[in-house]
């Protein structure tokens, strides 16, 4: 039976009255044009205005374009001049940074107060223009941090995106993997700093990628791109431009720069001058130097166990020796992609026995560096499973 609508009126009429809505806190909030917009005076401290601070932290986690956030308090100058009022817009500060907030994400100021104006609390705040994300972070281990200068960087795990300009660093024993808006992936290994630059793909594929490596190693597998297409990953001293597809790039510390060509072909540029380095060569480029004539980068090892099985220990991992090796870098992982849980260590004889305990099941392969840091080919990967 249909309920008309006088009845429904009738029945409102009769019900008890609700209670009151607590009131909104801050009396009301905005974002205008960089400034946060309370609907009453915020006060320097106080109950209400910790719970104010709160809600604004859930209304800044919520909007992940804001990059900073300032708190300004501003006291008369009899109060501010003696620190008090920096001390107040810190502990105000730490309220948001206990709420959630980035800490390399806030900061705090004194500015003197409008003669007249009561003591208050104002925030502004700094969002990212509007533009498309250039990339995904799609696997993620250990500490990896992201952001727009290395003071503001916080820590990004899988399915966060990137911005045109942004950094994005990983820690000890830490890898990233990122999906760039053209297809290609680069993965970030442990200690590195690199800067997302323009990422573009047009509809005919012509495509164009330039990415800054600070320090440390990319490598990369550049997808297929048309005629006309660029990708290049750039550190202080040199330019590496993909005419192929994977490869690795490393800046050092003494600003020479490495590359080592896995498959494809990739134009090494410093000093105005020019090499190819094709798949299975390296070449580097010193300071100031043009880079260096290819030469042929070292075969993968071959393994010699363990190539699977259970053991009660971990066991020594061993493989043969190879002819120009000066030492080799032993992985362990998780997964079979060297993602999760990477685990480095270098060595220079033909076998490691790996600090243990390790329980559960590891992945395992070796890549021989010869003299000069020329990393090579990696080797197969086999497995061991650690039951106690």
């Amino acid at each position: 039976m249909r309920t008309a609508p006088w009845m429904m009126a009738v029945l409102l009429a009769g019900a008890p009255a609700l209670a009151a809505p607590a009131p909104a806190p801050c009396g009301g909030l905005r974002f205008e044009s960089g400034r946060m917009v309370f609907g009453r005076t915020l006060a320097p401290q106080g109950a209400e205005t910790e719970a104010c601070l709160q809600h604004v932290a859930q209304a800044v986690l919520a909007r992940p374009a804001i990059r900073s956030v300032t708190v300004a308090a501003k006291l008369p100058d009899a109060d501010r001049l003696d620190g008090r009022g920096l001390a107040t817009a810190k502990r105000a500060a730490e309220v948001l940074v206990a709420a959630g907030v980035p800490r390399t994400r806030v900061s705090a100021v004194a500015p003197a107060a409008v003669e007249g104006e009561p003591a208050q609390l104002q925030l502004a705040y700094v969002e990212r223009p509007a533009q498309p994300a250039v990339a995904r972070v799609r696997a993620a281990s250990g500490a990896v941090d992201a952001g727009a200068t290395e003071a503001q960087l916080s820590a990004r795990t899988v399915g966060d995106s990137l911005y045109p300009g942004e950094l994005l660093r990983t820690g000890a024993n830490a890898q990233a993997e990122l999906a760039l808006a053209d297809g290609s992936v680069l993965r970030v290994v442990a200690d590195s700093l690199v800067k997302v630059g323009t990422i573009e793909l047009t509809a005919s594929l012509q495509r164009k990628v330039q990415l800054e490596l600070l320090r440390g190693t990319v490598e990369t597998d550049a997808a297929p791109g048309g005629v006309g297409s660029i990708f290049e990953v750039r550190t202080r001293g040199a330019v590496a431009g993909v005419r192929g597809t994977k490869f690795r790039v490393s800046a050092q510390d003494d600003g020479t720069s490495r590359l080592e060509t896995l498959e494809g072909k990739v134009a090494l540029s410093a000093a105005q001058a020019e090499v190819e380095v094709a798949g299975g060569q390296g070449s580097r480029a010193k300071p100031g130097s043009p880079p260096e004539p290819p030469r042929p980068l070292l075969a993968a090892p071959a393994l010699v166990g363990p190539r699977g099985g259970s053991f009660q220990a971990i066991p020594k991992v061993t493989w043969r020796p190879l002819e120009g090796a000066s030492t080799y870098r032993v992985q362990l992982a998780r997964t079979a992609d060297f993602i999760a849980d990477v685990q480095t260590f270098e060595t220079a004889g033909a076998e490691l026995a790996v600090p243990g305990p390790r329980q559960g099941k590891w992945f395992w392969r070796v890549l021989a560096v010869d003299g000069d840091g020329f990393v090579g080919f990696p080797s197969k990967i086999y497995t061991f499973d650690v039951q106690p």
